[in-house]
């Protein structure tokens, strides 16, 4: 650990001309309805990242995902049918650190980046006469990806990027609640601003 924090000071100094504070942020929301039900969702994402070489960047990056459904349950018996209302949301907030590596420079940069990311996940679910809250905190998994940027100006980029984060599945094998390790993937286009 202490060789990585020499490795790291060691670039910062002797590459303090280029390095540069870049902040991004990105967003998107959605609805859509089918059937009896309406499903909203909406991905908010901040990175902050710092420059330790030309071609390196080491940056912390937050991202919040909402997703509400709501509306009509249908359960048809021998006795008719019953319609009742339901609510699920579930929020999951993802913190990453991570590093980047910028493969070419230029007005079209690639880059390759990996880190460590810790997941949150917390869930509310109403039926009649019922409530369920619930909160699951992951360990700490690998996230890496890859993506490119398009510099627009001096200070702005637009950057599109693929994220690859371990989740977790639950499917029923004979009865029995299984967990199952899947990966989770997260497309983004935002922009970036260098200070």
């Amino acid at each position: 650990m202490q060789i990585l924090a020499i490795i790291t000071t060691i670039l910062i100094i002797s590459s303090s001309a280029e390095a540069a504070i870049s902040i991004g942020l990105s967003g998107a929301a959605s609805q859509s309805n089918y059937s009896l039900e309406t499903q909203k969702s909406s991905i908010l994402s901040a990175n902050v990242s710092l420059g330790i070489a030309s071609f390196l960047r080491i940056g912390f990056t937050h991202r919040r995902s909402f997703q509400e459904k709501s509306g009509l349950k249908k359960s048809t018996s021998d006795s008719g049918t019953i319609y009742y209302e339901f609510e699920d949301n579930t929020d999951i907030v993802t913190n990453s650190v991570d590093l980047t590596a910028i493969l070419y420079p230029g007005r079209i940069s690639p880059f390759v980046f990996g880190g460590v990311a810790r997941r949150d996940y917390y869930t509310e679910v109403r039926y009649p006469g019922s409530e369920s809250k619930g909160e699951t905190t992951l360990p700490a998994v690998p996230n890496y990806g890859l993506g490119f940027a398009v510099q627009l100006n001096r200070s702005f980029s637009l950057k599109i990027t693929r994220t690859y984060t371990p989740g977790i599945t639950t499917s029923l094998e004979d009865g029995e609640e299984v967990d199952e390790v899947v990966n989770d993937t997260y497309t983004q286009l935002g922009i970036s601003y260098r200070i």
